[in-house]
């Protein structure tokens, strides 16, 4: 009887320890969270535009001078921008992408400059692209030297991360979001006029290519030799070699050419170390004999076109393409407002001894 008077008691009292617990108060909610600035924005909520048409193409009226959207995301930010720096082209393109840098740090992004290799070439470029991807960047500017590296662009793209392309693109459609550089095609037919016009519309020229495997230069070698074969029939190509963008093997094969060609008339480079190239010319006493067409406005190259040496540079805005696809990636990421066009063109100045003075100055020595 004890017994059953004991159990009784124990569920008498955890009956009234239940209707205790049903009937406490409720602990205080949180208080309210601070409301967040209004300029903040939350990234994944963001609605983004669809890419512009792959082919589309126009010139930026803000190139080299974008700046980021006045917003400011709710979490930090990683862009990665994949270059080069086997040339001296690659300097200021590495400092408009630490520019861009700089100004994206006031909006909590950080900008990391990766070289993946040596060459343009997807066998460097696909594991960048990887790593960019493992490493949970939120979006990725890179050059795209060939068809290779689609596939690496468009798994980046469809697991979410925005991918620009610079200076160099494969003709192969893709996903990526915009590229920044040149025309190309258009910059190789503009150096087949200036070859034409500096040798007087005939003679033989030696073509020094970068790579053969990357499509920038191939178009750049196509569209002067195509412009050449319509236009000045009586200029002969005597031989295309690859300088894998080394100033010192264009010196050798300039030389190579003009020892097998008494009578050349020109060299064409389509790419890094043109500088190479005209120091050959310079050295075997035929400036002005032998006359050179190039790229870019590096110092090297410049301080042979103000010695009339080569005769015409090209320009393709390095600076651009280094600063401009970071801040644009930003602006997408932050507000969804893709570019107007897929393929943004920087400006390509054509340079020579006359108005060199318009677009460079000679460093103090």
């Amino acid at each position: 009887m004890k017994k059953l008077i004991r159990v009784l008691s124990v569920i008498a009292l955890l009956s009234i320890l239940a209707g205790c617990t049903a009937v406490a108060p409720a602990a205080p909610a949180p208080a309210a969270q601070e409301a967040a600035p209004a300029n903040t924005v939350v990234v994944a909520d963001v609605v983004r535009e669809a890419a512009p048409a792959f082919d589309s193409a126009c010139a930026a009226a803000d190139e080299a001078t974008v700046v980021p959207a006045d917003v400011m995301p709710d979490r930090p930010l990683k862009i990665a921008v994949l270059g080069l720096e086997n040339n001296p082209f690659w300097i200021p393109v590495k400092e408009g992408a630490l520019k861009a840098a700089e100004e994206l740090k006031a909006h909590n992004v950080t900008v990391d400059w990766i070289v993946p290799g040596e060459a343009h070439t997807a066998d460097y470029f696909s594991g960048g692209v990887d790593a960019a991807v493992a490493q949970e960047y939120d979006a990725i500017a890179t050059i795209a030297g060939d068809a290779g590296l689609v596939p690496f662009i468009d798994k980046a793209v469809e697991a979410g991360i925005p991918v620009a392309t610079f200076n160099s693109e494969t003709a192969s459609p893709n996903k990526r979001l915009f590229f920044v550089g040149a025309d190309l095609y258009k910059q190789g037919e503009a150096a087949g006029k200036a070859m034409a016009d500096a040798i007087g519309g005939k003679g033989k020229v030696g073509v020094i290519t970068g790579l053969f495997a990357v499509e920038a230069h191939e178009l750049r070698r196509k569209g002067f030799e195509d412009y050449l074969t319509a236009n000045n029939p009586e200029i002969e190509i005597v031989g295309q070699v690859e300088n894998t963008d080394k100033g010192d093997i264009a010196y050798t094969q300039a030389q190579d050419f003009m020892t097998a060609n008494p009578d050349l008339a020109g060299i064409y480079v389509t790419a890094g170390g043109p500088f190479g190239a005209a120091a050959a010319v310079e050295d075997a006493g035929k400036t002005g004999q032998v006359k050179v067409i190039s790229f870019d406005f590096v110092d090297e190259t410049m301080e042979f076109v103000k010695k009339g040496v080569i005769s015409a540079t090209i320009g393709q805005g390095p600076f651009a393409q280094g600063h401009d696809p970071a801040i644009r990636l930003f602006n997408y990421l932050v507000t969804g407002k893709a570019p107007e066009c897929g393929r943004l063109l920087t400006e390509a100045a054509l340079v020579t001894q006359d108005n060199i003075d318009q677009y460079w100055t000679a460093p103090a020595k």
